[in-house]
């Protein structure tokens, strides 16, 4: 039931959080398979994805309503959900409107884990797998559409495509702390690939 989800972790191995992380994603799946999902424990998987458009300068965020910050679409697999993409494509879909979106890669841009507050319950920490997917036309031929999960969805300004801008771009007051630097790693990443 998990090879899925392991495949598309190993292949995170290239990503730019590095083969270590990867292996780490991968033996908390074997060791807790039920880590694929929200009641699998305190510490579980999920799946996001970081949407850039077109031309590769402006990035989408929506506003969490739990959490109460900006970060990128994503959530957990749902039952049944195998694969961390399809889970990731079904949150923009639901939390944007974004569907019809081209992956940039082969498997997930960047791992993440990262502690929560009380506020999500028994959810501890989230060990994240995200994706870079690519809208098909500009951030302004693009419109973002809200929803009751994320009633706060923005297209922000932000330079992936130009690592060297990139450095002194910012995002919103409330995105999380660490999304800034994972675009800018993700950035370098890409241009030392020729993406």
């Amino acid at each position: 039931m998990t090879a899925e989800a392991l495949a598309e972790i190993a292949r995170a191995a290239t990503a730019p959080s590095g083969p270590e992380l990867a292996a780490e994603y991968g033996d908390l799946l074997r060791e807790n398979p039920r880590a694929l999902h929200r009641d699998g424990g305190p510490r579980h998987l999920t799946a996001s994805a970081i949407v850039v458009d077109a031309p590769g300068e402006h990035v989408a965020l929506v506003w969490h309503r739990k959490g109460r910050f900006w970060v990128q679409p994503g959530g957990h697999l749902e039952a049944g959900e195998n694969s961390f993409e399809a889970a990731a494509r079904r949150e923009v879909a639901e939390e944007t409107g974004l569907e019809d979106l081209e992956a940039v890669g082969d498997g997930p841009a960047v791992l993440n884990r990262h502690g929560l507050d009380a506020a999500f319950g028994a959810c501890h920490e989230h060990w994240d797998v995200q994706y870079l997917l690519r809208t098909r036309r500009s951030a302004a031929e693009e419109p973002l559409r809200p929803s009751e999960e994320s009633p706060e969805v923005i297209w922000v300004p932000w330079p992936l495509h130009d690592p060297e801008a990139a450095e002194t771009a910012t995002l919103p007051e409330g995105t999380v702390p660490d999304l800034a630097a994972n675009l800018r790693r993700l950035g370098r990443h890409l241009a030392a690939q020729g993406a």
